[in-house]
C-alpha cells in the first residue's frame, strides 16, 4: 500500500484507536453526540432538517427491501428512488395505522425516514449498512421492548405488502419498499466537545454536523486548499478492497503537506478518520517529537505494514 506519509502519521501515533460500531460511532464522536442505548443520529438527523426535536424519541426508519433466499430473508438495501408523492402516499397510511400506537412517521426525503415516538422504547439497534446482504435475524431490534417493534415490523411487511404504490412500482420493474429499518434512536442530549471543524466529502458525519452546529467543509482534493492553522478533524474516503490507488492520490496530495505542517508548526493538530464496515480508526495527530520523526525515517517498512494492518482490519478483510 503506497501511502507513506500516512505511515509515518500511524508510526507516531502510539495508540490509535478503533471504532467497533464503525464509521457510525466515528462520526457520533467527531460531532460530541454520546452514545445511549443506540448512537442517537435520528434526533440530530431531525435538527439539521429543520424539524423540532423537543424531548422525543426518533428513530431512523428507512424504506429498505428485502431478498428472499430458500430459508431466510436478508437485507437488500435502501429503497432510493422513491419520488415525493409516493412518499406521503406511504407515510400517511403508516400515521393513520399507528396513531394509537403513539408513534409518527415523517420524511426530510423521499428515501429518509423518521419516525417520532412520544415514549422512549428500550431498544438496541444496527445500522443498515451492518446488515445489508446479511440473514435479517440478528439484526433486528433488540432490547426489553424488542417484542413489540418487530410484531410492528411484521405489520408493516402486510401494509407495504398491499399498498397500491407497491403494485405499481412491482408492475414497472421497481424495487418494492418491503419493511422499515429501524436504527439509530435516542434523543437529542445536547452535545460534548464536538471538534472545532470537520472535513468530509459529505455523508453522515456532514449531516450530523448540521444537526450539532459543528462547522464542516469539503475535504480538499490538495492540502493546499485548506484554510490556514485549520485543525479539526478529516474524514478520509472509506477504506476497503479497491481503495489503494485513490489512498495514494489523498496520501500525496493532502497527507504529505498536512504533515510537513505539523512538524514546521504552522499546523497544531489533527485528527484522522479511515472508515470501513467493520470498524473505524482514528488518529489524533499533532506535531511529532524529534525521536518519532527519526524512528519513522529509520523504519518506514514497519509502519507501512502496521498500516497495511490496520487498513485490513478497517475494512473487515481478513
Amino acid at each position: 500500500m503506497q501511502a507513506p506519509a500516512l505511515s509515518r502519521l500511524v508510526d507516531a501515533d502510539a495508540t490509535p484507536s478503533t471504532e467497533p460500531d464503525g464509521a457510525l460511532a466515528a462520526a457520533c464522536r467527531a460531532c460530541g453526540i454520546a452514545k445511549q442505548q443506540d448512537w442517537p443520529v435520528a434526533a440530530w438527523l431531525a435538527r439539521a432538517a429543520g424539524i423540532a426535536t423537543g424531548e422525543a424519541y426518533w428513530l431512523c426508519a428507512d424504506p429498505v427491501h428485502f431478498i428472499v433466499g430458500a430459508s431466510e430473508l436478508r437485507l437488500g438495501g435502501p429503497v432510493a428512488d422513491l419520488d415525493a408523492a409516493d412518499a406521503d402516499a406511504l407515510l400517511a397510511m403508516l400515521n393513520a395505522h399507528f396513531a394509537v400506537d403513539r408513534i409518527g412517521f415523517l420524511a426530510p426525503t423521499p428515501a429518509h425516514w423518521l419516525l417520532r415516538a412520544e415514549v422512549a422504547p428500550r431498544l438496541v439497534t444496527r445500522p443498515p449498512e451492518a446488515a445489508q446482504g446479511a440473514p435479517l435475524l440478528p439484526f433486528l431490534v433488540a432490547g426489553a421492548d424488542a417484542a413489540r417493534w418487530q410484531r410492528w415490523q411484521n405489520e408493516l411487511q402486510m401494509l407495504f405488502f398491499e399498498h397500491a404504490v407497491n403494485r405499481r412500482r412491482e408492475a414497472g420493474g421497481q424495487t418494492s419498499v418491503d419493511s422499515l429499518w429501524f436504527w439509530g434512536g435516542g434523543t437529542a442530549v445536547p452535545p460534548t466537545g464536538p471538534a472545532n471543524r470537520i472535513f468530509a466529502d459529505g455523508g453522515l458525519v456532514c449531516d450530523l454536523a448540521e444537526g450539532v452546529g459543528v462547522p464542516w467543509a469539503r475535504l480538499p482534493g490538495a492540502f493546499s486548499a485548506m484554510p490556514a492553522a485549520a485543525a479539526g478533524v478529516a474524514w478520509l474516503t472509506p477504506i476497503g478492497e479497491g481503495a489503494q490507488a485513490e489512498l495514494h492520490g489523498v496520501d500525496r496530495a493532502w497527507i504529505a503537506p498536512a504533515l510537513r505542517a505539523l512538524n514546521g508548526g504552522s499546523l497544531s493538530e489533527l485528527e484522522l478518520v479511515l472508515t470501513g464496515r467493520a470498524l473505524a480508526l482514528r488518529f489524533r495527530a499533532s506535531r511529532p517529537s524529534f525521536a518519532q520523526r527519526w524512528r519513522s525515517r529509520i523504519a518506514p517498512r514497519r509502519a507501512q505494514s502496521r498500516l497495511v494492518r490496520l487498513v485490513a482490519e478497517g475494512s473487515g478483510n481478513p
